[in-house]
């Protein structure tokens, strides 16, 4: 009987760290292995979820280097994953990722989504400011800065300029929300009528009439600089909170990332 031509993911995997522990335990007769190939196996075991094997491999190769920043980076997504969730240790290598590699623009956008799920906005807003400082063409990243100015800061102004700046270079729909938003924060009915407009053409209807819903109630909204977007009343939910349930992750075009209120962070 033949032997199958394809090997599961999970065997192929375990192969390799099996044959990767051997090599690594004759020393005698190995030949160095690199922090990259080490960085390598370990992203490997973090794709197929094999956190603690993936951790090993990610202190190895800072073993290799102290001031190896991918490394570092690695073990901030292990402390972001499910069963492993520590945003402390997270926030923490993270840092230390763009202390050794301050232009390392993966990192710093880690650091920026993680402060602000955990709803510490200033210092993801420093975070995402410096990716794109690194790398200006990032309209998800953008997207996701104007929502930490609009729903975390209550900066109208810089979240209007942010979306448009952002809708530039890549069309997002639900971003016609944001800036209803902001609009109505300004008291700029025309422009809200306008966002509205935008969104029904876009079929995002749920929100036309969210935004319309606030318009005809005449919903003032509070700008509390520094502080989360709230409503004018106060027995209602915040324009905050009601918007974290349709906001998705910046990678899947939606404009913005789930938000989960934990307590704030250390800031960097």
């Amino acid at each position: 009987m033949s032997m199958p031509s394809r090997v599961p993911i999970n065997l192929r995997f375990f192969l390799i760290i099996f044959l990767l522990c051997i090599f690594l335990s004759v020393s005698a007769y190995a030949v160095n292995v690199t922090k990259e190939q080490l960085y390598q196996i370990g992203m490997l075991a973090a794709k197929e979820g094999h956190y603690p094997e993936a951790l090993d491999f990610f202190n190895k190769a800072i073993a290799a280097d102290p001031r190896y920043a991918p490394a570092y980076n690695g073990l901030g997504l292990i402390y972001e994953s499910d069963g492993m969730r520590d945003p402390q240790k997270a926030a923490r290598h993270f840092r230390m990722a763009v202390e050794f590699d301050p232009k390392y623009v993966e990192a710093w956008t880690n650091l920026g989504k993680l402060y602000y799920a955990d709803g510490s906005f200033l210092p993801a807003e420093k975070a995402f400011v410096k990716s794109l400082e690194i790398l200006p063409d990032q309209p998800e990243i953008e997207f996701t800065l104007a929502w930490v100015y609009l729903l975390g800061e209550s900066k109208a102004d810089e979240a209007i300029a942010a979306f448009e700046h952002a809708m530039s270079q890549q069309d997002n729909s639900a971003a016609y929300y944001g800036l209803g938003l902001a609009y109505l924060l300004k008291e700029d009915r025309f422009k809200v009528l306008d966002a509205i407009t935008q969104l029904r053409h876009r079929g995002r209807e749920d929100q036309a009439l969210k935004l319309e819903d606030m318009l005809r109630k005449k919903v003032k909204l509070t700008s509390r600089p520094g502080s989360p977007l709230v409503t004018g009343t106060d027995t209602g939910p915040s324009a905050f909170q009601e918007q974290l349930s349709a906001m998705g992750d910046p990678a899947d075009g939606n404009g913005g990332i789930k938000v989960r209120l934990r307590g704030p962070l250390p800031a960097p």
